[in-house]
């Protein structure tokens, strides 16, 4: 509110006993010539007065009947009647022409609005009034208004009025055409919300003064262009208020780059949110206070070539987001052609930057520095590209954007990485000083996106890959593609954009985006947090549980296989399997064969008549019953005349099953009353059934009565089949893991080295018969863990634990069918909410198997390769886990210490200019005082959110 309406117009002093006051005295008659008035003119300016809402009252500042949105254009202008929603007041003006009201224009009403009294008149106003017009959304006015030449006006000009009147001119020379800084607000943030442009809002604004206008029997002033470039300067002005440059007694001018971008407040930043000494810390906790970025390049932000352009530069250059155009453009001139070509991938943004088609577009779109963890955008970290994704214009904007990088630790993750990284510290070096990375200080790491390493071969991938590289916790690399899906909207009205405009577009995007980013660190740090609690626990339980069984000498040796290679690359990689230890693809085609012969049915009859020749037939009775069932699935493994297999398959199974009766007659002489009773419950009128649903009985399937230790058996049977059924899973583990190490291995081959569908659908065969010899002896193992639980108790043999779906996964198991796959692809950019179906948990939440680390396992000498990497990438996870909790706890404190710097920063900028008016000064000093306090406020209000259990974080989130 304009405290000047209700001010006095004079100057005065009050020393208790009255006013006192100098200036010119005017004496003139009263218009009736009865009385004589008095008045005082040009008053002297003494110091500051003294107003009422500054008296020490506790109602001083109340206002009674507000008037803050008082307008008197509705409340002199003659005939002029306002339309009045709710308590929403609407600049609509109409005439009454005798018989009913007429839109009509403020101006044609007769209405003259005088500025610097609050629309009250003048004593000396400006003699000729000026014709203006006004955007009010959601009309546009034509006013007449009259400037103010007296004393109250403090000298101010034209431009000064009306700003202080709440309407930005759209020239500083004679303006005709204002608009209110509340539609100048309301449309910067319907463009960075809702992406509304200014041609369709400056087309809604003349529909709702006039929706018949386009018949043409109306005319309303065209001000789109002048509009444009209101709102362009309004939103620039805002950046550089909300940057504290009008604090600043060097000026505006001397801004440096990238100041006016608002920073993330959860990255590190020596000097603002880093604590003392934190150079100094353990160097195992220094990845606390490393920075991650992710770098991409957007092609959709393209930007075509006009005809006849006019030369139109963005506000404040490099000033923000964008990389300063000069120097950038100067850079570029040495690099016309590049020649790197990638040798890992067929990926499009590198081999394709060179023949992208960019006929007619000034840029082909832009590339971009972000925080990997908060997906802000760094101050001066976008660029445009001339053509593709070339190296030249990823060098220097990640340079500019790492301008005055002063940390120990900095992590990149690149979609195309494993190849720009190459030579990258080289490449470096040809900077200026300034942009220059401290090389010998940084320590420098790259990395690929988790989603977009599946385009690079399967060695390129495990070398790269953000799960293996230290101090990264759960960061996953994607963050810039989550901010380019906030700005692609923009690229509609910024393809045939000037350049100025698109940038200034862009740039108002982005720092909406850092801005919700940062209010959002709040809710968004609480909420990442307690998962990873969860899933940290789970993960070092689980790791504990499966690296207690590897020797101590073992587990050293491994651990300094990852040291070694995180060191130096070059060393053998300790999450890849080396290639001697895999076998050959016709090595694997003998064992499925052999698989085969041994579990073929009828390959002999049933020979000995002892009791572990009479155990031994039953299992062998098992297995055959299992295979023929398996048969009748119809998988891989199904012959062509499957039909008289199967039949010929049963009757060699029911022979066995008739000798297997009469040696169960004289092991287990109950096994008689069990099969009576069995077959009393079975439907008289149903057909007998066949040999693979015949039951029995071994030990084992007995019923057990109390007292009976036997279960119907001779002595020692039950013993004797707990040995064999121990056996029997001891080997089926064992074959398990052969056939997983031999699953791995081929999908690795097949990845890397086969293309056409012949091939390929052989070695997806070939895959799927080996998958299914791992489920069979799956099944096996747990049919014998099931007889020894029944037999002894799920006690006796502790190392024999229950063998779940997700044991017999391996990381990266591509056994995803085409359906899933393209279902997968269609969620890509599917709209907001949608997510890909998953059927299993993802590599980062997936444990290390137990049956890899169960006894026996390493003294098998191939199978050791495939231990290690198991091993490796379960402490991995585990690692990265911790590491993510560590991370974000650490995070939230470095919210709270930017807050508490940004608002002493605040209070220290409020009394540095000194050299401007008192009213200037005054209002420069309250906005800081207003900022820091703010900034206090937001820090309180995080500290009492972050200061809660995190059980009770989950119950919310949940509820």
């Amino acid at each position: 509110r304009d405290r000047n309406r209700d001010s006095l117009d004079v100057e005065h002093d009050y020393d208790g006993t009255g006013f006192t006051v100098s200036g010119d005295r005017g004496i003139y008659l009263s218009s009736d010539g009865q009385r004589r008035q008095e008045e005082l003119l040009n008053l002297s300016h003494k110091k500051r007065r003294i107003e009422p809402s500054n008296l020490e009252d506790s109602l001083a500042q109340w206002i009674p009947i507000p008037d803050d949105n008082f307008d008197e254009e509705e409340a002199r202008a003659p005939l002029a009647v306002p339309t009045v929603l709710g308590k929403r007041k609407e600049y609509t003006s109409t005439e009454w022409n005798g018989q009913f009201w007429s839109p009509a224009t403020l101006a044609n009403v007769g209405l003259v609005y005088q500025l610097g009294h609050g629309g009250f008149p003048c004593p000396f106003p400006d003699s000729t009034p000026h014709r203006l017009v006004v955007v009010e959304a959601p009309v546009i006015h034509d006013i007449r208004v009259l400037y103010c030449k007296c004393s109250k006006s403090d000298n101010a000009d034209n431009l000064e009025q009306l700003l202080r009147n709440g309407w930005y001119p759209a020239t500083v020379t004679d303006p005709g055409t204002c608009a209110t800084f509340r539609t100048l607000e309301a449309y910067r943030l319907y463009n960075v919300v809702g992406n509304l442009n200014g041609r369709d809002f400056m087309t809604s604004v003349e529909r709702m003064t006039d929706p018949t206008q386009s018949s043409g029997m109306t005319q309303l002033p065209d001000r789109y262009k002048q509009f444009g470039r209101m709102s362009r300067q309004w939103a620039f002005l805002l950046r550089l208020k909300r940057a504290g440059r009008g604090h600043d007694p060097r000026g505006v001018e001397r801004t440096a780059l990238g100041e006016c971008a608002v920073n993330c407040w959860a990255c590190p930043q020596d000097g603002r949110n880093l604590p003392e000494g934190w150079r100094n810390v353990d160097p195992k906790y220094q990845f606390l206070y490393m920075l991650i970025l992710a770098v991409d390049a957007n092609f959709r932000l393209r930007n075509r070539i006009r005809v006849n352009e006019i030369d139109d530069p963005s506000l404040g250059p490099g000033w923000g987001y964008w990389v300063e155009p000069n120097s950038y453009r100067e850079h570029l001139k040495n690099y016309v052609h590049e020649t790197e070509i990638s040798t890992c991938i067929a990926f499009a943004a590198l081999l394709q930057k060179d023949s992208r088609n960019t006929a007619g577009l000034r840029v082909s779109g832009v590339g971009g520095c972000v925080c990997a963890r908060h997906e802000c955008v760094r101050p001066n970290g976008l660029g445009d590209l001339q053509k593709g994704e070339r190296y030249a214009n990823m060098d220097f904007i990640v340079l500019a954007a790492l301008a005055g990088f002063s940390l120990l630790w900095l992590t990149i993750s690149y979609d195309i990485g494993c190849q720009w990284k190459l030579s990258f510290k080289e490449r470096v070096k040809a900077f200026s000083s300034d942009m220059c990375l401290p090389l010998d200080d940084v320590n420098i790491q790259f990395g690929l996106p988790v989603w977009h390493a599946a385009s690079h071969v399967e060695d390129c991938q495990l070398q790269n890959s953000l799960s293996f590289r230290p101090g990264v916790g759960r960061s996953d690399g994607e963050g810039v593609e989550r901010t380019w899906s906030g700005l692609n909207p923009a690229a509609f009205s910024t393809k045939d954009a000037g350049v100025g405009v698109r940038a200034d577009t862009i740039e108002a995007k982005i720092d909406n985006n850092n801005f919700l980013k940062n209010l959002g660190q709040g809710e968004t740090l609480q909420r990442k947090l307690v998962v990873p609690i969860a899933e940290r626990d789970r993960q070092v339980a689980a790791f504990k549980d499966v690296t207690r069984t590897v020797e101590k000498d073992v587990r050293s040796t491994w651990r300094k296989a990852i040291n070694d290679w995180l060191e130096d690359s070059t060393k053998p990689n300790p999450y890849i399997l080396s290639r001697k230890d895999c076998p050959t693809e016709a090595q694997v085609r003998l064992q499925v064969r052999k698989d085969e012969e041994a579990l073929s049915v009828g390959s002999g009859p049933l020979h000995g008549r002892s009791a572990t020749a009479f155990l031994a037939a039953g299992i062998q009775i098992e297995d055959s019953q299992r295979r023929i069932l398996g048969q009748l699935k119809g998988t891989v493994l199904v012959a062509a005349d499957r039909e008289n297999k199967i039949e010929e398959w049963r009757h060699s199974l029911l022979v066995k099953i008739t000798k297997f009766r009469s040696l169960q007659q004289i092991y287990m002489p109950g096994a008689a009353s069990a099969l009576e009773d069995h077959e009393s419950h079975r439907d008289p009128d149903a057909p007998p059934p066949k040999a693979e649903m015949v039951r029995l009985f071994m030990p084992s399937d007995m019923p057990t009565r109390d007292g009976d230790t036997h279960r119907g058996c001779v002595a020692g049977l039950v013993d004797m089949e707990a040995k064999l059924r121990v056996a029997q899973c001891d080997n089926s583990l064992a074959s398990l893991r052969a056939r997983l190490h031999a699953k791995r291995h081929l999908i690795s081959f097949r990845n890397t080295n086969i293309t056409g569908q012949t091939r390929s659908t052989k070695a997806r065969t070939l895959i799927g018969e080996v998958g299914e010899r791992v489920e069979s002896y799956a099944n096996r193992y747990r049919r014998g863990r099931a007889a020894l639980i029944s037999l002894k108790g799920s006690e006796a043999y502790p190392h024999l634990r229950e063998l779940r779906p997700e044991d017999v996964q391996l990381d990266g198991d591509a056994e995803e069918s085409d359906t899933a796959v393209r279902k997968k692809l269609a969620m890509i950019g599917a709209g907001r909410g949608a997510r890909a179906p998953r059927n299993a948990p993802g590599t980062s939440k997936r444990v290390m198997s137990w049956i890899w680390t169960a006894p026996g396992s390493l003294d098998e000498e191939m199978m050791h390769e495939s231990v290690r990497v198991e091993w490796s990438r379960a402490l991995a996870r585990k690692t990265r886990w911790c590491e993510e909790v560590m991370l974000l706890r650490e995070e939230m404190r470095r919210v709270l210490r930017y807050l508490e710097w940004q608002a002493n920063w605040w209070r220290q900028r409020s009394e540095l200019r000194a050299d401007l008016s008192l009213e200037t000064a005054e209002g420069l000093k309250a906005y800081a005082l207003k900022q820091g306090a703010w900034h206090d406020k937001l820090a309180n209000f995080f500290r009492a959110k972050w200061n809660v259990p995190a059980v009770t974080v989950a119950q919310h989130l949940v509820a």
